[in-house]
């Protein structure tokens, strides 16, 4: 269930043009949410890696 809630959050992330997003967004916001990309990107790596090993 956790793969397919990151997945579906990945997904939603790249409806929109980041460009004109962070234009929008002020830098609090954009670093927030670079944050949480960082974070959805290294817990997809970590479920990938351990479903290698």
């Amino acid at each position: 269930m956790m793969m397919q809630e990151l997945m579906r959050v990945v997904e939603s992330m790249d409806v929109e043009p980041r460009d004109r997003e962070n234009l929008r967004l002020g830098a609090r916001q954009l670093r927030a949410r670079q944050r949480q990309e960082r974070r959805l990107e290294e817990a997809l790596m970590e479920i990938a890696w351990s479903r290698l090993c």
